[in-house]
């Protein structure tokens, strides 16, 4: 079993990458907050954008230099190059007009403030499913027992087929 990212995307998505042994997160993620723990804003002037990666980070991140822009915590023209900034990742970033069907329907707080979904692990091999905890509602177990029924009905159904063919030719004789 293979523990996946609890990093919790603007738009609501995880991750679904592996994460790393012993940590919440994937590498990329890892590395990601780690870096936004050093970023902290130290005074009430400072701005902290996270990172685009999507089009709804986009309009979050232009939406905290505005709101900054409108409290005199930003330069009029640091803003103006954030803002121009912003609508070029905008164009690039995807689009996420629909409300995702795998979005996170709940969180956990770490320690350090992180926003963290809830445990999941991708199942690599059905031979781990008698030891493992989730294995009543595993998706992988449904999938192996449903294709060994798929394969039982399939073997079946050949047979009959096979029954019939012969019964057939001896009508024809």
């Amino acid at each position: 079993m293979i523990p996946l990212c609890r990093h919790i995307k603007t738009n609501g998505v995880r991750c679904r990458a592996a994460a790393l042994r012993d940590k919440p997160y994937c590498y990329y993620h890892d590395r990601l907050h780690r870096a936004l723990a050093r970023q902290k804003p130290t005074s009430k002037d400072s701005l902290v954008l996270h990172p685009l990666e999507d089009r709804d980070s986009v309009f979050m991140a232009l939406s905290d230099v505005i709101c900054g822009l409108a409290a005199g915590r930003i330069d009029p023209r640091d803003a103006a190059r954030l803002i121009y900034g912003l609508q070029v990742a905008g164009q690039f970033a995807p689009s996420s007009l629909d409300v995702p069907e795998d979005a996170v329907e709940s969180f956990t707080v770490a320690k350090t403030g992180d926003e963290l979904a809830p445990e999941l692990t991708l199942c690599t091999a059905d031979d781990h499913c008698d030891s493992c905890p989730g294995s009543e509602d595993c998706d992988l177990k449904k999938a192996v027992a449903w294709r060994a029924a798929q394969a039982a009905e399939d073997s079946g159904e050949e047979d009959d087929n096979e029954e019939d063919d012969d019964a057939a030719g001896k009508n024809a004789a």
